[in-house]
């Protein structure tokens, strides 16, 4: 069905100009006249090939509002939110932030051969220092029927993973054991998962109801990742994540993109200052990199910049731009007389139309 969508892009030869120089050579190359879900439709189209597709936005309100457009195109399409580097001491979205980065981390490690995996995000979502991923993998805890298990180092590594050990457990990011028995809901999981130990033997795994407490499923295995950022030597920024031969960028107005990051570094080193000169200790460790070196690590990406107007972005290479001639829909607001009026002027200036209902 979505080739219903490519296959008008197809027949233009400006679409298939920009299609052959996508991987002509790394950096960017800036696509000028594009206006709302125009570059939507655009990103879904020129990423097709691409293993990893990043679209990145200025604002959290327009990464999810292209969120939810993209998911038409690709149910599948992921989500990474961006931490709060201002007010991360007392972050009230921690543990739910945490868990949809995690979710979109499983996601990416846990790829399988000729998975395609997009991932819309914002450009101050790659200025914080993370875990590298093979660290996250390696230290995820995997418990399989039948296994024999040391039960009092899990609850060790499961509490340096980030897991609250509680009487009861009501939410993500929360372990709890009765005897034998470990109770553990996972941060990338929907509903928790029973242990049951026979010994030192895992006897059974299923889900469960939190309120019931009733056995919903069994399990063979069950993956556990980090609840919480883990204390990693080595940092980098989410876009390392990404094999940069086997991905594709793209920016939404990067010139917004740079300034928005411009104002979040900025606005984080003045906090710092603030916080030493009050002499307030940090409580957790931070690394954030300076929009400069993202960028620097942008350009080694293949990228595609949307631009309603065509304009210098000071910091990333500009290969080359591209003109697309667009035109917006009228906002109909449940006006079937105005829609049908412009499927009719459509259909004499002869228009391919394809109605979208949803």
């Amino acid at each position: 069905m979505m080739q219903a969508f490519i296959a008008p892009l197809a027949e233009l030869a400006e679409y298939q100009e920009i299609l052959q120089k996508r991987r002509k050579e790394k950096g960017i190359l800036q696509i000028a006249g594009c206006v709302n879900s125009q570059k939507t439709h655009l990103m879904y189209a020129l990423g097709d090939g691409f293993s990893y597709k990043i679209i990145v936005f200025s604002s959290e309100e327009k990464a999810q509002k292209a969120y939810e457009e993209y998911r038409f195109l690709d149910s599948g399409v992921l989500y990474y939110p961006a931490r709060d580097l201002l007010f991360y001491h007392a972050d009230i979205k921690g543990n739910y932030l945490m868990k949809q980065r995690m979710e979109v981390i499983r996601s990416m490690v846990t790829r399988q051969k000729n998975q395609e995996i997009t991932v819309i995000t914002t450009m101050d979502a790659f200025l914080d220092g993370l875990s590298p991923a093979e660290e996250i993998v390696s230290k995820r805890i995997q418990i399989s029927s039948g296994d024999t298990v040391d039960f009092t180092k899990l609850q060790e590594r499961l509490s340096g993973l980030g897991y609250a050990r509680e009487v009861q457990i009501e939410g993500p990011g929360q372990f709890a054991v009765r005897g034998g028995i470990l109770d553990i809901f996972p941060l990338t999981e929907e509903i928790p998962v029973r242990v049951e130990l026979w010994g030192d033997e895992v006897d059974s795994i299923r889900t469960f109801d939190v309120e019931s407490q009733r056995s919903i499923e069994n399990l063979q295995k069950i993956e556990i990742y980090p609840a919480a950022e883990l204390q990693s030597q080595k940092k980098q920024s989410f876009l390392e994540y990404f094999p940069t031969e086997e991905s594709i960028l793209f920016l939404d107005e990067p010139q917004r993109l740079i300034e928005k990051a411009n104002e979040i570094e900025e606005e984080f080193q003045e906090s710092v200052r603030k916080r030493e000169e009050a002499g307030l200790e940090e409580t957790q460790e931070l690394t954030v990199y300076p929009v400069l070196e993202i960028l620097n690590r942008i350009n080694q990406f293949y990228g595609v910049a949307f631009t309603a107007l065509e304009g210098k972005c000071r910091g990333l290479k500009i290969r080359e731009t591209d003109y697309i001639q667009t035109k917006g829909v009228n906002p109909y607001n449940n006006s079937f007389e105005m829609l049908t009026r412009d499927l009719k002027r459509l259909k004499r200036n002869q228009y391919r139309v394809i109605l979208l209902s949803g």
